[in-house]
């Protein structure tokens, strides 16, 4: 009997180590399987609606350039970690002001073979897992989990991501960041301030658009027969830049917006509008409950000069896409990424021009029939190793629609060609393995701080900020700050002037450049001290 008592806690052991390694090696495996998935794939301005003829996306055209995209990420789900559907995925904005826009459920209806539940986000949901995040912009604010889930599939959801700003790597690693883009640009960020929250002045504008496309486009045509098909808010907003440029305080810039799109666009302010949740208005009457919006930008981002340059920048950022890179930067700098991963402003973009971090841009992934060949349907591919993002485009060859890698422009944080960038770009590095380093104080002797010097730096971290001269005649940057080090306090000084005058730093160890690129040796001043704007890096 012994004997056998024994055995059977022999055999019982046994089992409990069978299953103890049969957990390890499956935690191996998804170690391993984690350790390949390196690609991020990032697509966004999809702007899938109804069919109805004033949407850009069309069935009958883009179906088959998006249906390539999501089975480029099915055939290389191995090595994708995530999808991020970031932003305007789906569209509740490009229709006439007399039609209710769609239902999340009628725009799945519209378009089984990519949302059904055999359609391609379906398979793609199943190819990686679940790992598919949805992050929302201004043409799908209204967006919520429960409509996700509508997106049939045996076993998994698109998730919703919580806020508009999105870390794919986790809270814990910020080098990353992916936002649609819209929370800079005025027209179009969530306006809670108004009945309509969070419907921003934007989508009043799209609505006119629309108006404008009913009365004119031919019977049997769609916006995607039409060429020029690419301003975020379906108007081009860039002849308001001189009038926008030249405001001041108090200025009403919905005023001059919706006086402008009805003007253009030939629809009466009395129009009745139907919302997405079935309210009807009129531009007559959103024009009061907007009169705020210009000076609310310049009181939420500082007041005075500073708030105002802020708000011309987020006034102007759907039509300039280098102050959507300026927004970039100051969001980079102030969560400590590396990259940004933006959409909404309809323009690719492959880079930022002596810049801190790097900034990528999906551009716009319905162009329409006539501008296919000046224009791609793109998508961003992230190497979470490196923290690089790529741009790729879908190139229909005679049918067969193909992956290829695409190339565009780098945008600056300036106007090109017409102004110069005299900004400080302050890296503080503590190389103490054990003490952090506290702010004691900090000035802008010349400009000032867009991102100011972080408050705390921990040990082997690093704290950026970023200080950048005046619009206009201007003496450039120059400030100055003080570290406490666990037993000292270390002044550190740095400056880029306009003119002759040398760019000069100053109080610890440091490296320098002009470029963010090339830099020089150890507490060497790069280029005699000339150039523009001026890279520091201080070692404490």
């Amino acid at each position: 009997m012994r004997f056998i008592f024994e055995l059977a806690q022999l055999q019982q052991s046994a089992t409990e180590i069978k299953q103890m390694l049969d957990q390890k090696i499956f935690k191996i495996g998804v170690l391993k399987r984690a350790m390949s998935k390196n690609k991020i794939i990032v697509l966004s301005d999809i702007h899938i609606g109804d069919n109805s003829p004033t949407v850009w996306y069309q069935k009958s055209f883009h179906e088959p350039y998006l249906t390539a995209v999501l089975d480029h990420v099915i055939k290389n789900a191995s090595s994708i970690q995530e999808l991020i559907l970031l932003g305007d995925i789906f569209d509740f904005w490009t229709y006439p002001p007399d039609k209710r826009p769609p239902s999340f459920e009628q725009i799945i209806e519209q378009n089984p073979n990519i949302l059904g539940p055999q359609g391609k986000l379906s398979q793609v949901l199943t190819a990686l897992e679940g790992q598919v995040t949805y992050v929302r912009g201004n043409h799908d604010m209204n967006v919520t989990q429960e409509d996700l889930n509508k997106i049939q599939n045996p076993d998994y959801t698109i998730k919703l991501s919580p806020s508009d700003i999105y870390f794919p790597l986790g809270e814990d690693n910020k080098k990353i960041v992916c936002t649609h883009g819209h929370l800079y640009a005025m027209f179009n960020a969530p306006d809670t301030s108004v009945k309509f929250n969070p419907l921003p002045v934007g989508h009043f504008v799209s609505r006119a658009a629309a108006y404008e496309l009913q009365q004119t486009l031919p019977p049997g045509k769609t916006v995607a027969d039409l060429t020029g098909q690419t301003s975020p808010n379906s108007i081009d907003l860039k002849s308001l830049a001189t009038t926008i440029m030249a405001a001041q305080s108090g200025f009403s810039v919905t005023d001059l917006l919706l006086n402008y799109i009805t003007q253009s666009t030939k629809m009466p302010e009395i129009q009745p509008i139907i919302l997405p949740d079935g309210q009807t208005t009129t531009i007559a009457e959103v024009k009061p409950l907007y009169s705020q919006l210009w000076q609310q930008w310049i009181n939420n981002n500082g007041g005075a000069r500073d708030g105002l340059l802020v708000a011309i920048k987020a006034a102007l950022a759907d039509a300039k896409d280098y102050y959507m890179g300026w927004f970039a930067q100051k969001l980079a700098l102030e969560c400590g990424a590396d990259l940004v991963v933006m959409g909404h402003t309809h323009t690719p973009i492959s880079g930022l021009k002596k810049g801190l971090i790097q900034y990528v841009n999906s551009g716009f992934e319905c162009p329409s029939k006539p501008d296919i060949g000046k224009q791609h349907v793109n998508f961003i591919e992230i190497d979470t190793d490196s923290y690089q993002g790529a741009i790729f485009k879908v190139v229909n060859q005679q049918g067969s629609y193909q992956i290829e890698a695409d190339s565009a422009e780098q945008t600056s944080v300036i106007i090109p060609g017409l102004s110069q960038d005299y900004s400080c770009y302050v890296t503080v590095e503590n190389k103490s393995p054990i003490l952090p380093i506290q702010l004691v104080r900090y000035e802008a002797n010349e400009g000032h701080y867009i991102v100011a010097p972080t408050q705390f730096i921990g040990p082997r971290e690093k704290g950026r900020f970023w200080i950048q001269d005046y619009p206009g005649i201007t003496k450039g940057s120059e400030g100055r700050l003080i570290y406490f080090t666990g037993d000292r306090e270390i002044m550190l000084r740095y400056s880029c002037p306009v003119g002759l005058s040398p760019n000069s730093c100053s109080g610890a160890e440091f490296y320098t450049s002009v470029d963010g690129i090339n830099w020089g040796e150890r507490n060497q001043i790069v280029n005699k001290g000339i150039g523009h704007p001026f890279f520091v890096r201080f070692v404490l």
